[in-house]
């Protein structure tokens, strides 16, 4: 762990300045997008964000190991092109988890993709998918880490003792008097939660307490409330027995549970934040800190290709068949792909800043090739903490509040209630398509807690391009979470166009039985409905000439019909039938809308309906060198093509520094017009550890396509590989 240092505030605040004059250049889509690491309760949670839309499917192992596999489908169709460059996180370093790393490693566009989570050494872990844009691994804590050293007790709880055990039940409610109906109904509800905590079922007696507490006021309802936090904290949930025991002493200061609550709040070592709201996910150091983290890295790919078609040509006049071969071979890649990952931190007191920088430069040694440069993030973030401000400045990425990716601009959020927040975005998206000039804006409001594991927003947001109104977007989002399920659905509507952008549900169920069940129901827009997407039929002239040569309604009504709508929907079922084995099934139905023509744009036809079934057998932990076994087949059908795949692939570390990955893959495809292409491809995938800090790492793909027709006969080999170096500091 790099150690903190002190560190002046000027050059921080200087480089905050220094960002607001953000310099635009272009971007790459990518699939990670941050990776952070928080104390909430009694475990260390680490939090995986996605720059895409995506729904999680599996991972493996499943509760023990040192290396995790997740595997996810990206649900936006327009971002299939990411991925193609393998990509790494990392958090900043912290002696709560053991030393880890993100890596997603470089993936052809494919209905399913996956991350891998290497630790140095081997951790207890509990996985959840939060909405569609993050997973969430967490941590059990020691006592030593929970008490967190650097906290101190609020003044308002007398010091003493960290209590011993489980917390102990209030006494019940002696109710006097005539009871109503309601008091007789949460009479029996606290009963039967008592029961349930004497027996250790807290999951229960939360459930029930819940129940309780939504009756109106009654005799019993002070009790429930102590008793609900009584029960988080026996659960492990300390962050959200916090929020209940102080809502109990807002309810009631004066009562005399709220010593015993008080109690509570000190034994678990856990103060409330000055706004009496959900404590800061971390401790501060007592004086000024800097720190700083991040990865440079320097790949070369390289790829080679051979060619050779046979064209069987028929001559009517003498009835003679002859064969025309021709051979082709060329190198089709070589560039040197350089990668810088920074994040540089302060923080003091209540403030918390932070700059974020990262950027690809992509050196093309092709003939005729040009040399790029994506820069994906350069940002500075600070907050607030007494007040929950928070301000962002530069590129950065948006998924959420109905921000459609990367962008330059600035973000500012307001939390003011322990549970709910207001964000206003301003920007410029990155890589507007038509040459065009856009600008946005928007606000949303965030609900942390509905009820009690329920959440969600609502938003607003305006586009503009060319003087006029590119895209409106309404919508909102909802969230239900608890430590076996999770939904998040999404709408966004366009009242200009009348139409939904973007409809989705989308859930996971995981069941004592070690069976999760994972769904999605997907429709969207491809890509997102806007005004400037009239352009596809015409890309040569501007939006405001088209405007004014065709009209408002007319340009809008063209937009709309040349943007199809994509459907999907997606039921995964993963069942573990050993501690080294689990079985995965999806079956996933999709469709793709065509398109009318449009002056020279010819017309576009449907897919129609497309059918994959895709099942998976996962060993883990089959021999001592931490492997994982994946075998795969795959089965597509559609109107258009009908296709079949396999796939073994085995990833093992033979010794400590070193892990191999062999994989070979097998594919068949039919069209509508009869021709069968297969396709062979073995691969290797070696990475080497030189140092703490230095790793080596290649890949060698080799794939053999073979396309046959009634008069064609085409066969490809291709050779594909990578070599790279990645230093983290």
């Amino acid at each position: 762990m790099r150690a903190e240092s002190r560190w002046p505030a000027w050059p921080v605040r200087a480089a905050l300045a220094a960002l607001i004059w953000l310099v635009a250049a272009a971007a790459q889509a990518q699939v990670l997008d941050t990776v952070d690491v928080r104390v909430e309760g009694s475990e260390a949670v680490i939090r995986v964000r996605f720059a895409v839309f995506i729904q999680y499917l599996r991972h493996v192992p499943t509760s023990q190991g040192s290396a995790v596999r997740v595997y996810f489908q990206v649900t936006a169709s327009d971002d299939t092109a990411a991925g193609l460059v393998e990509e790494e996180r990392r958090a900043q370093p912290t002696n709560l988890v053991p030393k880890f790393r993100v890596l997603y490693p470089a993936q052809k566009p494919s209905t399913q993709r996956y991350i891998d989570i290497f630790f140095d050494s081997p951790v207890t872990f509990r996985l959840q998918p939060e909405g569609n844009r993050s997973i969430a691994l967490s941590i059990p804590l020691s006592p030593a880490q929970v008490k967190r050293p650097g906290t101190a007790p609020p003044a308002e709880v007398p010091p003493g003792a960290a209590r011993s055990g489980p917390p102990g039940l209030p006494p019940s409610t002696a109710a006097t008097g005539p009871l109503s109906d309601v008091d007789k109904k949460a009479a029996i509800d606290l009963a039967e939660a008592r029961a349930a905590l004497a027996a250790g079922d807290n999951d229960r007696a939360v459930l029930v307490l819940n129940r309780a507490l939504n009756l109106p006021p009654n005799a019993y309802s002070q009790e429930a409330q102590e008793l609900i936090g009584v029960a988080r904290e026996r659960n492990g949930e300390a962050a959200k027995a916090l929020i209940e025991y102080q809502l109990y002493l807002k309810l009631y200061p004066d009562s005399p549970g709220a010593a015993r609550v008080r109690e509570h709040m000190n034994a678990m070592a856990v103060p409330p934040s000055p706004l009496g709201g959900a404590l800061a996910p971390e401790p501060f150091p007592a004086q000024p800190a800097y720190s700083q983290w991040g990865s440079l890295s320097q790949y070369y790919y390289g790829g080679q290709s051979q060619a050779t078609t046979t064209r069987t040509l028929f001559t009517p006049a003498t009835n003679a068949t002859t064969l025309d071969t021709a051979k082709l071979t060329g190198i089709d890649q070589s560039q040197l792909v350089n990668n810088v990952d920074a994040t540089a931190r302060y923080r003091s007191g209540d403030w918390d800043s932070r700059i974020v920088a990262r950027d690809q430069y992509v050196a093309n040694f092709m003939g005729g090739g040009t040399n790029k440069n994506w820069l994906n993030a350069l940002y500075a973030e600070t907050r607030y903490l007494p007040a929950s401000l928070m301000a962002r400045v530069g590129r950065q990425s948006g998924t959420s509040g109905g921000i459609l990716g990367l962008f330059d601009g600035g973000i500012g959020s307001w939390g003011f209630s322990p549970t709910a927040r207001v964000n206003v975005v301003a920007g410029q998206p990155v890589d507007a398509p038509f040459n065009t000039d856009k600008t946005f804006y928007g606000a949303s409001v965030d609900v942390d807690k509905l009820g009690d594991r329920m959440g969600g927003s609502l938003f607003v947001i305006r586009q503009v391009a060319s003087g006029q109104t590119d895209r409106l977007g309404l919508g909102g989002e909802f969230r239900y979470f608890d430590n076996e399920r999770n939904i998040y659905s999404m709408v966004d509507y366009d009242p200009l166009f009348r139409a939904v952008n973007i409809g989705m549900v989308q859930g996971t169920w995981q069941f004592p039985t070690l069976t999760s069940i994972n769904l999605l129901v997907d429709y969207r827009r491809t890509p997102t409905l806007q005004l400037t997407n009239a352009l596809i039929a015409d890309p040569t002239v501007s939006l405001s000439t088209l405007l004014a040569r065709n009209g408002i309604d007319s340009v809008r009504a063209q937009a709309k019909a040349l943007t199809p709508i994509t459907k999907q929907t997606l039921l995964g079922i993963t069942q573990q039938i050993s501690p080294q084995w689990q079985l995965g099934f999806d079956a996933r139905w999709s469709s793709l809308s065509g398109t009318p023509p449009f002056r020279s744009l010819p017309a576009t036809p449907s897919t129609g309906s497309l059918w994959t079934y895709t099942a998976q057998a996962i060993g883990n932990g089959l021999t001592s060198m931490q492997d994982i076994l994946v075998l795969n087949i795959g089965l597509l059908n559609g109107k258009q093509i009908n296709a079949r795949q396999a796939g073994i692939d085995y990833r093992f570390n033979p010794w400590g520094p070193l892990s191999l990955e062999p994989a070979l893959r097998w594919y068949r495809q039919t069209d509508s017009l009869g021709v069968r292409l297969t396709r062979v491809s073995p691969g290797l995938r070696a990475s080497y550890r030189v140092r703490d800090r230095l790793s080596i790492e290649a890949q060698f793909d080799f794939e053999r396509t073979r396309s046959a027709g009634n008069f064609i006969d085409d066969l490809v080999e291709r050779r594909f590989y990578y070599i790279g170096w990645r230093w983290d500091f």
